[in-house]
């Protein structure tokens, strides 16, 4: 009788010890909320997840400084795999780890509008300066919709424009809070759709020739899109 209770006892500590490891595997460490279409993809980085991929890269030791990194780089492994960009985990992992390495290239993106550049920023260090072209009345602050004027302030490149009449476009989240208000004081409407963006079919632009966008020529635009990502901040300044 004491067998048998020691047997079944081993039996539940083992089931236990099991679904322990289990639980702990299926814990979720990262899922991406920043958007209603993030959320809709459903996919989350699980313990599990980067316990495989840390046995898979032979990493050991201490990985607390980059776990951030490795979760990033895991989400993006499954979101190749979901959408069937590569068919196996050898290469989504190859993908993803070069997207990743890419996108940490630059990590911001400067715009002096009174030297017309463009400055693109990895921790402060420059890696790349573009010439741009602004709005045809381009000094001062933009204050309304149509008054020929690229904003100043710090924003964010939050959506992308493949098919676009100027080549490519990224969208500059203006206008912000203070913008809004600033131009609601005065009964005025700020403005909207202003874009880091290149030139229309090609064609050779005068110096200012945008309704207040940041405009590049088609050449510099293919580089700036290969080295900047979206959810990059700009800031523009006078």
């Amino acid at each position: 009788m004491l067998r048998l209770f020691l047997f079944f006892a081993t039996v539940l500590c083992v089931s236990c010890h099991s679904n322990a490891q289990n639980d702990q595997r299926a814990k979720v460490l990262f899922a991406d909320t920043s958007s209603t279409f993030a959320k809709q993809q459903n996919i989350v980085v699980t313990q599990g997840d980067l316990d495989d991929y840390l046995a898979y890269k032979k990493i050991t030791g201490d990985t607390a400084g980059q776990t951030k990194n490795y979760l990033k780089i895991l989400f993006s492994v499954k979101s190749i795999l979901k959408w069937g960009m590569k068919s196996d985990y050898n290469k989504a992992v190859a993908l993803a780890e070069e997207n990743f390495r890419r996108r940490n290239l630059v990590n911001k993106v400067l715009v002096i509008k009174s030297e017309r550049k463009m400055y693109l920023l990895k921790d402060g260090k420059t890696v790349k300066t573009f010439p741009v072209a602004l709005g045809p009345n381009p000094v001062g602050q933009k204050e309304y919709e149509g008054d020929g004027r690229t904003p100043e302030g710090t924003y964010t490149l939050d959506w992308q424009r493949w098919n676009s009449s100027t080549f490519h476009s990224f969208h500059i989240s203006y206008p912000n809070k203070i913008d809004s208000a600033r131009a609601k004081a005065k009964g005025l409407t700020p403005g909207s759709n202003i874009m880091v963006h290149g030139t229309s079919k090609g064609v050779k632009k005068k110096k200012d020739w945008t309704n207040g966008c940041v405009a590049l020529s088609n050449a510099d635009m293919t580089q700036f899109r290969e080295l900047v990502y979206q959810d990059t901040p700009i800031e523009i300044k006078k």
